[in-house]
């Protein structure tokens, strides 16, 4: 399978439009798929207001019901989404651009209530409210950037410890 054409991986500074981009988002994606949306987030670096970051607002959609539908598809497809990858069987990526970038927003598709679910949602809201975190990530990411810009795998795989490393520090939610 092939991916989209190559984007050399950048951290930017904070930009306040990132939370706007996600709710316009959120909004489309409710218009298009309706009662198969559970809840729907802004995940990642973006939703962490000050956190300097990759400009590629990532969303997360949980589903009423898994699996995911062909129909699902279409409905993304038809919301200018494209199908990028699935790393496991309860997990589905898609990409939208948005103006010159090719991964302007990812799509992470996954069953409402998942461990997926809950683990971006607690290290999303622990980077809110643990500054120092946040700054930690961020000096990462722009390190990993500068090294492996043009390595998107060896960009994520470096801050795999850091996210570990603070999500077992997060206590998990008694549900």
């Amino acid at each position: 399978m092939s991916g989209p054409a190559r984007e050399v991986v950048r951290v930017e500074r904070y930009d306040s439009r990132w939370p706007q981009w996600a709710s316009r988002e959120i909004t489309l994606l409710r218009g298009s798929l309706g009662d198969r949306i559970a809840e729907i987030e802004h995940i990642g670096s973006t939703a962490v207001p000050g956190l300097d970051a990759k400009p590629t607002v990532d969303l997360m959609l949980g589903t009423v019901g898994w699996p995911w539908r062909p129909e699902d598809d279409a409905c993304l497809l038809s919301a200018g989404y494209s199908f990028y990858k699935s790393p496991n069987a309860r997990w589905r990526v898609y990409l939208r651009p948005r103006g010159r970038l090719l991964r302007g927003f990812h799509l992470h598709v996954v069953e409402a209530g998942s461990t997926h679910w809950h683990e971006h949602l607690r290290f999303r809201d622990h980077l809110r409210a643990h500054p120092e975190d946040a700054r930690a990530y961020a000096g990462l990411k722009r390190e990993l950037a500068r090294r492996f810009g043009d390595d998107r795998g060896a960009y994520q795989a470096g801050k795999a410890d850091l996210i570990r490393a603070i999500l077992t520090r997060v206590v998990t939610p008694s549900t």
